[in-house]
């Protein structure tokens, strides 16, 4: 997790990233539509540009978009107002959660914790579960090679129960996406 590094990618975004210039996360869509994940207080962990948030928040739910960089907290404003949509973006470290607190409904995570080092999964995950109540659901994607289901079942296996939603060989670089869709357990940490 370079954030000097996405600070220079939001700023310069010469190559078309994926999760700055879309699709929304097709798990996600899929998901709500079917009504399987139903509106309500969400956090867009990692958020980036707000593409994910944005579409939460079009499609009635109450949300908060986190991320380290300003210069991407600055576009997701600019690119919820021109949807005509309200979310909440802060600019902070999943590492450290300073202006955020409460529970939600949904947590998301589009490749923010696969991103990191151990010591710093720990730390998310420390500052995670106090945004969960027993029933929250946690949509997580992310590449096998950084974080494989035995890792995840150790950090989070505890806490959640664990599905795999889907799992696709991204065809560009025969990496393995796995999007898994958790649910709090029991009471809180």
């Amino acid at each position: 997790m370079n954030k000097w590094l996405y600070e220079l990618i939001y700023r310069f975004p010469f190559v078309p990233i994926a999760w700055i210039f879309g699709p929304i996360l097709p798990d996600l869509v899929e998901l709500v539509e079917s009504g399987r994940i139903a509106p309500g207080r969400a956090i867009d962990l990692g958020c980036g540009v707000g593409v994910e948030a944005i579409y939460l928040a079009k499609n009635g739910f109450e949300v908060t978009g986190v991320d380290f960089s300003p210069t991407a907290i600055k576009r997701a404003r600019k690119d919820a107002r021109a949807a005509g949509v309200e979310v909440r973006f802060v600019e902070d470290d999943l590492t450290t959660l300073r202006q955020v607190n409460g529970v939600y409904d949904l947590l998301l995570d589009v490749g923010a914790l696969n991103d990191m080092n151990q010591e710093a999964r720990d730390s998310y995950l420390q500052n995670v579960l106090p945004l969960t109540y027993p029933g929250s659901l946690y949509l997580l994607m992310c590449f096998e090679r950084k974080l494989g289901p035995d890792e995840l079942q150790r950090r989070f296996g505890e806490h959640f129960s664990i599905e795999v939603i889907s799992g696709q060989t991204e065809s560009l670089s025969s990496r393995i996406i796995t999007v898994y869709l958790m649910t709090r357990k029991g009471g809180r940490s």
